[in-house]
């Protein structure tokens, strides 16, 4: 099909007979290059926001922020910052627009104003001392030791290389991994001696193009057994309302909005296939659109999100285009970004355009400023031609030195060093003595990232950045600048002395020991005037780097402009506004919206906009700002355009059936979306192994947090606690790819990762361990959370913020384990209270003690807590309350003989080869006692006949030593370890004979199964079965409490065991809500 103007485009609706249109998923040969034209919209754009006489004033404030912008004395009053309105209509466009972009530059200029400030306040302060966590190099210019070292002409423009001091960072800086100075870092420089001295309406109508054309066909997403749907209505409800789809109600409702309101808000909580919606609305929009119609822009806020929503898009429309190259995905969106698709195709040549024009300039500019600092990088003196080429020197000074050099011989200088100026200087020519290194002041190295290593594998098979835009890379002919000699210097001159002396025709007459000051003179005389030709150079060069770019997007406009779908960032939204609004874009969608600044989709708000698709949560995270202080009130700069719009009753659609979460762990989201409901198929999620019928467990604790080196929050205790949990789910048969550790503070995060790459049972493994903040959009089968947070100051932090604690509880398919301080949460959040007590309801998932089930025999155990504070050795203690051990007196008495301690150890035996291993228990239970923990161990390894009669021992027998695999990290039990170290080295044969006795006694079935419930019951705290009273007799009731809800609750003393003795089982451990 070929438009009037003779382009050869494709209607999407029509399907190619070639097969390898279709194969989206393989690399794509050459394709035929579209007939280059120039488009002359962005020249005019561009023209437009260059010109004062145009737009609204802040378009003309420059991007760089000013010297009176971030250098604020302390007694001036503050600028006031304009309050964003979200609450009601904004009074104008101007004043929307103008108040926005206000906001969103003071949240760029702000932290690095306070930075100033601070440095103002306190000039020598030290990055570890910094309140402001300022980034602070030194020496970046100083004569003395450092200079500007070499340029790159760029095609962005020209770069300047420095060399600059780490003395104040205090450490060794790993620049791979570091996220200083990154490209596009915001930097301020100072002299060391200075020191710094459009609005939317309530009713939202349909978008202009569907009130032209509102039918439309929706056959490729409705099913025809349903009826015929190829010539829908759309503005009329009743065929979404009849339509029956693979799209629940809900989803079908988003759809209808979407198709038929040029703003449309869509709500998606956790699970709910928002993206899936999105998706199927870009078909119908695809399948319906005109040959003429412009391409369809996608954003979303990270490169992650959108490559996401671009895999979903490709099995729609696999001819899409991604503008920018920071991915990973090597077989889809890779080889479909706009470089790639250039370099699969014969580029033409735009008839008038400016790229050509703009690299024959750049090269020009190029070569003069290389032959202007041809003397700064040759690596020797200046010699008198360069002076008298710059008129420092005139004709006649250089006569007379030829003329008196001719006379001199000089053999201290090098051979390098013949000009006439040099044997003039003599002896005063000196080595300049500059440093063009950081130095070393034997700091040790910053702390290494764990993640480093992953990502650096990543990013070389994704080889992320390859093919970006060339703009960005500072890639381009260099000089480096070397100039290792200069004149002796000399105080107590002027500059006017020095210029007195040069005014002199016969320099020779000059004293010797004046002639190394008047060097440096000339040197530094010869660079102020290099450097007043270089910034006229330089401001030539900028302007082609513009006209290049300009030129650039003009090639790029017709690559564009025959795809149907491109994807950016909503970074990209602004850096290719001008290449994006020469295709006169219709329709805009936005993934994730909700975490989306207003200012970033205010840029997306073209002149030919005529529909905004808005996809997102807004009850999960937002907008993240630079500066803390423009949140909430009365700025709101974190308050996306897609919160403020569901506030003020813009009507939106909720998709309200998840499809993610087992419904036990959806079950923790009622307090925050109370009509969320499950699809069938989370019923069918599989259970975790080694957890028992527990999808979800809230373990509560009071272990104390801490701080690191960074002041970030970390809990030690229940990070052992964490990682003890992950491997006891490996060795059960999980993935570690299917579980997903998250936490609130990037401190335990490092903890944890740490404890588990040292952990000796998962060497090797590649382990996810990320924030909160971090993981918005992504999901694994199981997610164990550390909420660190547990203090007498009773504060909790990031905890306190909904919109975390909503990302965090919804990640989780199959099963989610929360280790944190529930009675700290339940007093200081409401929202935890309610949390809390959602989880103290039948089922009850929540305790003091984390069970355990045993996935052989059905065993659970309870664990309560860590004995060790690391887990790096092989064998594991916790402390428990374990049903499956008896009291008999024979037991109570040995432990007690042995030990004080009351509790009772859980020891975890590795496996080397856990493929291979024989079927066991993940967890060897026992109580201290001497000989008993051996015995029982050994029993447990050694696989027998159930027939098989357990052998008695001789008093005359040689006493047993155990040596099976595990007796090594056995004997690493410290102190409770010391009665089974004494056992192994020769112990008490009578004490063996006894531990047989005991094992046989503690065998009873059905007393096992009476101290389950006895010990269940004093986890949860729920009423005592009343079946138990007529065998339990002991059993008293001790007290009733009143609890929050109004429910009253028994308290009970448990007193049962067959020989009278008490039992270690106390149930008087109130309710976590009571």
């Amino acid at each position: 099909m070929t438009d009037p103007n003779g382009l050869h485009v494709e209607r999407f609706g029509s399907r190619s007979s070639k097969p390898e249109d279709h194969h989206h998923g393989q690399s794509f040969g050459k394709e035929p290059a579209p007939s280059l034209r120039l488009n002359t919209a962005i020249r005019e754009y561009v023209k437009d926001t260059a010109s004062s006489a145009r737009g609204p004033p802040f378009v003309h404030i420059p991007e760089i922020p000013t010297s009176e912008e971030i250098c604020v004395p302390a007694d001036d009053e503050e600028e006031e910052v304009p309050v964003n309105h979200v609450v009601g209509p904004w009074a104008s466009k101007q004043k929307y627009l103008a108040d926005h972009y206000a906001l969103l530059r003071e949240d760029s200029v702000a932290p690095l104003r306070n930075v100033v400030s601070e440095l103002q306040a306190v000039p020598e302060v030290l990055e570890k001392d910094s309140v402001e966590k300022s980034q602070i190099y030194e020496k970046v210019n100083d004569r003395a030791q450092a200079f500007i070292v070499g340029l790159t002409f760029a095609h962005g423009g020209v770069a300047a290389k420095v060399t600059f001091s780490l003395r104040r960072t205090g450490k060794k800086i790993i620049w791979e991994q570091s996220k200083r100075l990154q490209q596009g870092t915001l930097v301020a420089l100072t002299p060391a001696h200075d020191m710094f001295k459009s609005v939317f309406e309530r009713e939202v109508h349909p978008p202009y193009y569907v009130v032209q054309q509102p039918f439309k066909d929706l056959s490729s997403v409705l099913p025809a057994s349903s009826g015929k749907y190829d010539h829908v209505n759309i503005l009329d409800n009743q065929w979404s309302e009849k339509a029956t789809s693979d799209l629940d109600a809900s989803q079908m409702d988003a759809l209808h909005r979407i198709l038929s309101k040029e703003l449309a808000v869509i709500q998606g909580p956790p699970g709910t296939g928002k993206t899936h919606v999105s998706v199927v609305a870009l078909k119908v929009l695809l399948e319906n659109k005109r040959v003429e119609d412009p391409p369809i822009i996608v954003a979303a806020q990270t490169n992650h999100a959108l490559d996401q929503l671009l895999r979903h898009i490709a099995s729609v429309e696999p001819k899409f285009i991604r503008l920018g190259g920071m991915t990973l995905d090597q077989e889809i969106i890779k080889q479909r970004t706009l470089f790639e698709v250039k370099q699969s195709t014969k580029l033409g040549i735009v008839p008038g355009g400016l790229k050509g024009p703009a690299l024959a300039g750049m090269r020009s500019l190029i070569h003069e400023m290389q032959t202007l600092l041809k003397p700064l990088t040759e690596g020797k003196p200046f010699g008198e031609e360069v002076f008298k080429a710059h008129k420092i020197l005139t004709e006649e000074q250089c006569k007379y030195l030829l003329k008196g050099a001719e006379k001199w011989v000089d053999t201290t200088l090098p051979d390098s060093v013949t000009a006439a100026i040099h044997k003039w200087a003599g002896e005063e020519l000196i080595e300049a003595n500059h440093r063009t290194n950081p130095e070393d002041y034997g700091f040790e190295y910053e702390e290494m990232d764990l993640e480093y290593e992953q990502l650096k594998e990543l990013e070389a098979e994704g080889k992320v950045g390859d093919g970006d835009d060339d703009n960005d890379a500072l890639r381009g002919e260099r000089v480096v600048f070397s100039e290792p000699w200069t004149g002796r210097g000399q105080t107590g001159r002027s500059k006017v002395d020095y210029e007195l002396l040069l005014k002199e025709s016969d320099l020779w007459t000059i004293a010797p020991e004046s002639r190394g000051p008047l060097y440096r003179h000339m040197q530094q005389r010869i660079k102020e005037t290099m450097r007043g030709k270089m910034r006229q150079l330089v401001r030539e060069y900028d302007k082609r780097a513009i006209d290049l770019k300009i030129g650039k997007w003009e090639v790029d406009t017709n690559f564009l402009k025959e795809s149907n779908i491109i994807g950016c960032t909503t970074t990209g939204l602004s850096k290719y506004r001008g290449l994006l609004h020469s295709l006169q874009p219709k329709i805009v969608l936005i993934e994730e919206a909700a975490e989306v600044l207003e200012a970033q989709v205010a840029a997306a708000c073209f002149d030919s906009l005529e529909h905004l698709i808005l996809v997102g949560d807004h009850q999960q995270l937002r907008g993240r700002c630079n500066e803390r202080e423009l949140e909430g009130k009365p700025w709101f700069l974190d308050v996306s355009m897609f919160e403020r719009l569901v506030r003020n009753h813009v009507g939106f659609t909720q998709l309200i059936r998840q499809r993610r979460m087992h419904p036990e762990i959806r079950r923790g989201l009622i307090p925050i979306y109370p009509n969320l409901e499950d699809h069938p198929s989370v019923e069918l999620r599989a259970p975790v192994p080694g957890m028992g019928p527990m999808n979800t467990y809230f373990f509560s604790h009071a272990w104390p947090e801490d701080a690191d080196n960074l002041m970030s929050k970390v809990n030690r205790t229940e990070a052992v606690m964490v990682v003890g949990l992950f491997n006891y789910l490996i060795n059960n048969g999980m993935k570690t790819k299917d579980i997903t550790v998250l936490t609130f503070y990037n401190g335990q995060r490092k903890l944890i990762l740490s404890e588990l790459r040292k952990h000796p049972n998962m060497q090797g493994e590649a382990f996810r361990v990320v924030t909160v903040d971090s993981y918005q959009g992504e999901e694994n089968g199981v997610i164990l959370l550390s909420l660190v947070r547990s203090n007498w100051m009773n504060q909790i932090g990031f905890l306190s913020i909904a919109n975390r604690v909503c990302v965090a509880l919804s990640r989780a398919q199959r099963g989610f384990y929360v280790f944190g301080d529930a009675r700290l949460l339940s007093k200081q959040s409401h929202l935890w209270f309610k949390i809390v007590k959602v989880m103290s309801e039948k089922p009850r998932r929540i305790g003091f003690f984390l069970p355990l089930t045993c996935v052989n025999h059905g065993v659970t155990t309870y664990v309560k807590r860590t004995l060790k504070s690391s887990l790096s050795t092989r064998t594991r203690m916790f402390s428990a309350t374990n049903p499956a051990i008896g009291s008999s007196s024979a037991a109570t008495s040995a432990r007690k003989s042995a030990t004080s301690h009351a509790d009772v150890l859980v020891v975890e035996l590795d496996q080397v080869n856990r493929d291979s291993r024989p079927p066991m228990c993940h967890f060897q239970i026992f109580r201290i006692a001497p000989r008993p923990i051996a015995q029982r161990i050994e029993d447990d390894l050694t696989p027998r006949d159930s027939a098989t009669k357990t052998p008695s021992v001789s008093p005359s027998k040689t006493p047993y030593r155990y040596s099976g695999p595990h007796s090594q990290a056995l004997m690493e039990l410290t102190p409770e370890g010391q009665p089974f170290r004494d056992f192994a080295a020769g112990g008490y044969v009578e004490a063996d004979a006894a531990a047989i006795v005991t094992t046989a006694e503690i065998a009873d079935k059905e007393r096992l199964r009476q101290l389950d419930e006895v010990n269940e019951a004093a986890l949860f705290g729920d009423l005592i079965d009343t079946s138990l009273t007529p065998r339990t007799n002991e059993l008293k009731l001790t007290a009733t409490r009143q609890t929050r809800d109004g429910t009253t609750r028994n308290i009970y003393e448990g007193l049962y065991s067959s020989s009278g003795g008490k039992s270690d089982v106390s149930l008087q451990e109130p309710s976590l809500l009571d």
